[in-house]
């Protein structure tokens, strides 16, 4: 029984950012709303290039515990949904 609860706890610690983190349902909300716009196709393959090195920053944000990456992609993130009034 300890050790179930030892291993739930551990789970949550390590899984707590990320489902936390608003990049983690933004990444791929952004990439459905930058598909279903009305932009250039050029202008959407141009976004959605830039998103996908952010979500990729992003991951490998949480996969190393970097903060600095993080902000970074965030920053990424941002600028894409304010190209795209969201």
């Amino acid at each position: 029984m300890k050790t179930i609860l030892f291993a739930s706890a551990c789970l949550i610690l390590v899984s707590g950012p990320a489902l936390a983190c608003r990049g983690t349902t933004e990444y791929p909300d952004t990439a459905k709303k930058i598909e279903q716009s009305t932009l250039s196709p050029e202008r959407r393959e141009d976004l959605l290039r830039q998103l996908n090195r952010g979500d990729v920053m992003h991951k490998e944000a949480h996969r190393t515990r970097d903060m600095g990456l993080m902000g970074e992609s965030i920053g990424i993130l941002d600028g894409i949904n304010a190209q795209i009034g969201n």
